[in-house]
């Protein structure tokens, strides 16, 4: 009853991720088929914040790395990320600096939607190549998501709407392109950060298939990331075309070769990596549906 009495007096509810939401992140458990890896996620509490930590290896499939049109291999990495569970809407938005400005459901980074020469990554003349899941490595071995990951880590129905994709450090969950209402949304229904208040007066980003397609600026206070920088973009400072007028600084996904790092002997997946909650919503490869209906849950 306040819930409704607050919306329709135009009070923002800005909160972050719930208990709830915490549930619909997890992997797959399907092994990433260039390094035999297991990619895993886990989110804690943690006073007034969520603790994200997972190991950035895709549940999903990839492309071959490195490859033809990316010489980067994917390399597991040591990720914890801290986002509050309260943001609030701030004064004034923030820009999106390199690297990643956010983490998906399944544990994979989140990039901004440009090159490291500040062109857009997705489309027009800087367009990078992406594998069959969206995403690609950078010469740090991070796989990532530019665009937004509706070929693998979820499903667009028009009409039905989008789950949760992942969460942006400034602690606003970032949802697919289907409002609650079945809508599909593009960058036009949108802020210049890429989100909206919706029914329940409750700020979220949504993923679009159209410029920035995932976020535009940071619409809270981020946490754990440099701004201060001269790489550091929002939406609105690009043209008509998403590219940013002498711009450098992005992920180098399609750059030289990094120099090769010694192997590293990894243990498995935590006792509290996650499973999600709508795993059989997911985008999962093929043959694994099935493998977990009739081996783990005996369907």
């Amino acid at each position: 009853m306040l819930r409704t009495l607050l919306v329709a007096l135009g009070v923002a509810l800005a909160h972050g991720i719930t208990v709830e939401e915490t549930a619909y992140f997890g992997t797959t458990g399907a092994p990433e088929g260039n390094t035999g890896i297991t990619g895993w996620v886990t989110v804690t509490s943690s006073g007034s914040n969520w603790v994200i930590q997972s190991n950035n290896i895709p549940d999903h499939e990839t492309g071959t790395f490195p490859g033809n049109h990316n010489p980067n291999s994917i390399l597991e990495q040591t990720v914890s990320r801290t986002v509050p569970k309260e943001p609030q809407v701030a004064t004034t938005t923030t820009c999106l600096p390199g690297g990643p400005i956010g983490i998906a459901v399944n544990g994979i980074a989140i990039f901004n939607p440009w090159d490291a020469d500040g062109e857009n990554a997705v489309e027009g003349e800087g367009a990078e190549v992406f594998d069959m899941c969206d995403g690609h490595p950078d010469q740090r071995g991070t796989y990532h998501y530019h665009r937004e990951p509706s070929s693998c880590l979820f499903d667009v129905n028009p009409g039905v709407s989008s789950p949760m994709v992942g969460v942006a450090f400034d602690g606003f969950a970032i949802y697919g392109p289907v409002d609650e209402s079945g809508n599909t949304l593009t960058s036009a229904d949108l802020d210049e950060c890429h989100g909206r208040y919706n029914s329940d007066g409750v700020y979220q980003y949504h993923t679009t298939s159209d410029f920035p397609y995932i976020l535009g600026c940071y619409r809270g206070t981020p946490q754990g990331v440099n701004t201060g920088g001269s790489n550091c973009y929002k939406a609105a400072d690009a043209d008509e075309a998403g590219n940013i007028a002498g711009g450098s600084g992005g992920d180098g996904g399609g750059g030289a070769r990094p120099p090769p790092r010694p192997r590293q002997r990894r243990s498995g997946p935590p006792a509290n990596a996650l499973v999600p909650q709508n795993l059989f919503q997911r985008r999962l490869p093929a043959g694994y549906r099935e493998f977990l209906q009739k081996v783990i849950f005996k369907r």
